[in-house]
């Protein structure tokens, strides 16, 4: 796909960094649009899309935006993002499977190397569907998988023979890396977490002028990374809660019995409070979806392959890059769609929901008074019972409101100071531009320093005869 991008540039254009930077700024809004979509349909406020959209839209991701080569990026996670939309739709319709198979050949084509986190989430998803038995369509399952699983082979068989050039690398293993340089590698796991918190910039920043700590860092990802934790945790207990059948059909068929004796009156009252727990605690339908669970599982796939591609540098803060924090990404988004959906669910809101619900449990009652005798006692229980939930209704909304509060500043901090910074931007480019006149006129060093490309000027006077000659093939077209 940069290939096409790239002849499309190079006939229409004659090359430019315009072009490129349009594409990404294109991607990074078609990304949005299936996450906005899926908001739409659970409903969620205003307040909350829009939250959501400037952690989505936030700086963090300046690089990937201004180098122009990082539009491929943002189209490849335009498609995950609608493969994941994809399945949840089916998911929640319980259509077929079949025509989602032509997502993973596609992904394979735009991703690159970005591919191997979907696949695997893909996978992890459809054991837990297997595990909760959820699964819908086994035919289409299973050819998805094949799917799913033959792409992977083809990436894995790809980047077998793919030769890589990494400047500054060292000739370590991951065993030893694992043994000797532990502390690297926790460093750089919670430093990833970190920057989706605090930007890497301003972490580094906050490192070189003596504010912070490299156990600050930690702390900080620590975090974030107990937020996620929480919220697969509660994601997770929702998604297999809902393969219960609630308690009501036993409640039902202790309604037909003789409740007049005593203890009788104890089991019905034992009854009624089982059935009010399973309605909290599980249901027929999973409402929080597939897509939020996906996003979870992408992103912390993907600060695992990050890891896993970078060690060898062993420099910990190439884990808080601005480039890799749409590969993080996902998994900020995820944690917050599970966050609004939990704090949004009608069962614990203290409008008509909860009163219907306190009218349907009071008839409930009304119907056995004649045989059990315990009116006044249920009506007790049941208002603990409302209290309570009103009550997990205000702790929801608190934590919602501190963990909102915590992310909205650190976006805001990292737009600002990402706004402050765009002037110094323009002029390091202007700088490249000038240098690009007379490349011969400067050393291999202050071109590998100016353009920040570290395998040699030469290659770099390279890059820019072909990029004249393909101007001047194109003014001649003119």
């Amino acid at each position: 796909m940069t290939y096409f991008f790239r002849e499309i540039n190079r006939y229409s254009f004659g090359y430019t960094l315009i072009f490129d930077r349009a594409l990404g700024v294109l991607g990074l809004f078609l990304a949005s649009k299936p996450l906005l979509l899926f908001m739409r349909k659970k409903q969620m406020p205003f307040s909350q899309q829009l939250l959501f959209l400037l952690l989505f839209y936030s700086l963090n991701k300046w690089e990937m935006l201004l180098n122009g080569s990082g539009y491929i990026h943002f189209l490849a996670f335009s498609v995950f993002y609608a493969y994941f939309y994809a399945l949840d739709q089916a998911f929640s319709k319980k259509s077929s499977l079949l025509v989602l198979s032509i997502y993973p050949p596609f992904i394979l084509l735009v991703a690159g190397p970005y591919c191997l986190a979907v696949f695997l989430s893909c996978f992890a998803l459809f054991f837990f569907l297997a595990l909760g038995k959820k699964l819908w369509d086994i035919k289409g399952a299973i050819l998805l998988l094949i799917s799913n699983g033959l792409c992977l082979f083809l990436y894995l068989l790809s980047n077998h023979y793919a030769v890589y050039e990494y400047a500054g690398a060292e000739s370590i293993s991951l065993k030893e890396v694992l043994q000797n340089h532990l502390l690297f590698v926790v460093k750089f796991i919670f430093y990833g977490f970190s920057s989706m918190l605090v930007s890497g910039e301003n972490l580094e920043k906050l490192l070189r002028d003596g504010v912070i700590q490299g156990k600050g860092i930690v702390l900080i990802g620590s975090f974030v990374l107990f937020f996620y934790m929480f919220m697969t945790l509660l994601y997770l207990w929702k998604f297999f809660a809902s393969s219960g059948n609630g308690g009501g059909k036993a409640f039902a068929g202790k309604g037909k019995e003789d409740l007049s004796s005593e203890q009788g009156q104890e089991e019905a009252k034992n009854q009624i409070g089982k059935s009010s727990m399973a309605a909290e605690n599980s249901g027929e339908t999973f409402n929080f979806g597939l897509l939020p669970g996906l996003l979870l599982l992408h992103g912390l796939a993907s600060h695992a392959l990050v890891f896993l591609t970078r060690y060898m540098f062993l420099k910990e803060s190439y884990a808080f890059q601005s480039r890799y924090a749409l590969q993080y990404q996902s998994a900020l988004l995820g944690a917050f769609l599970i966050l609004f959906l939990w704090k949004n669910e009608k069962r614990f809101s203290s409008g008509q929901e909860l009163r219907t619900e306190q009218k349907s449990q009071t008839k409930q009652a009304s119907r056995i008074e004649q045989k059990i005798g315990v009116e006044q006692k249920i009506g007790i229980g049941e208002q603990i019972r409302i209290d309570r939930r009103q009550r997990t209704a205000q702790g929801r909304l608190a934590f919602c409101l501190l963990i909102s509060g915590i992310f909205l500043l650190g976006t805001l901090w990292t737009d600002s100071s990402e706004w402050g910074k765009s002037m110094y931007r323009r002029e390091h480019y202007e700088r490249m531009w000038s240098y690009s006149h007379d490349l011969s006129a400067y050393s291999d060093e202050e071109l590998e320093d100016v353009f920040e490309y570290r395998h040699g000027g030469e290659r770099i006077r390279k890059a820019f005869a072909i990029w004249e000659q393909v101007k001047k093939e194109w003014r001649d077209r003119s």
